[in-house]
């Protein structure tokens, strides 16, 4: 059976079209573009995604990365602001470039997503399933690849920000107790407070 990722490539190798032509044009850490549904785009976020959950997740780890998916909505004026305040931010681009792939998943969305567990469902229920219910809403999943898809919805998840955070320092910290694993010795409050008096410290 043919690969869909190499079927995928093999469609990219013609002229490329629509937001797939603007992504390719510029993967800077300033500049965004609008996707057909109305929502603001990283050129660096996931752009050839089926969808499919765990083949996203096996992906990610394979390029030494954790897989986050932001929920975003047409017209959010707070996931514009993300965009424009937060994923400019040099510090903040660079971190998650460099250790998150990032999928967009939109609030209201149709399309098919095969979730871990091998589930089939539209967007718009794939995020109500992992309870993400305002807009942007982050998740970052665990990088179990065998067994993520034996626990529950939300003990597949090891950090979640509902809302924009405060400000672009908050939002990269979630990023920084996923990417330490600060999940496995206490909450992101807890991990928040042992950086700042380790800070103090040094």
């Amino acid at each position: 059976m043919l690969n869909r990722r190499i079927f995928l490539t093999s469609l990219l190798a013609v002229p490329a079209m629509g937001s797939l032509a603007r992504a390719a044009e510029d993967l800077s850490c300033t500049k965004s573009y609008m996707t057909e549904d109305g929502l603001h785009m990283q050129p660096w976020f996931i752009q050839d995604s089926f969808l499919d959950m765990k083949e996203e997740l096996q992906r990610a780890k394979e390029q030494g990365k954790r897989l986050a998916v932001i929920m975003e909505t047409k017209g959010c004026p707070y996931c514009a602001m993300m965009h424009e305040k937060y994923l400019t931010q040099p510090e903040v681009c660079a971190f998650l470039r460099k250790h998150f792939a990032i999928l967009q998943m939109n609030k209201k969305g149709e399309r098919e997503v095969t979730d871990f567990d091998g589930e089939v469902l539209p967007e718009r229920k794939w995020v109500m399933k992992y309870k993400m219910f305002f807009t942007p809403n982050i998740v970052i999943f665990d990088d179990d690849v065998e067994n993520i898809a034996k626990k529950p919805p939300e003990k597949r998840i090891v950090a979640r920000m509902d809302g924009p955070g405060q400000g672009p320092d908050m939002f990269l910290e979630l990023f920084r107790y996923a990417w330490d694993r600060g999940y496995e010795k206490g909450s992101f409050i807890q991990y928040l407070m042992e950086r700042a008096r380790k800070g103090k410290q040094g």
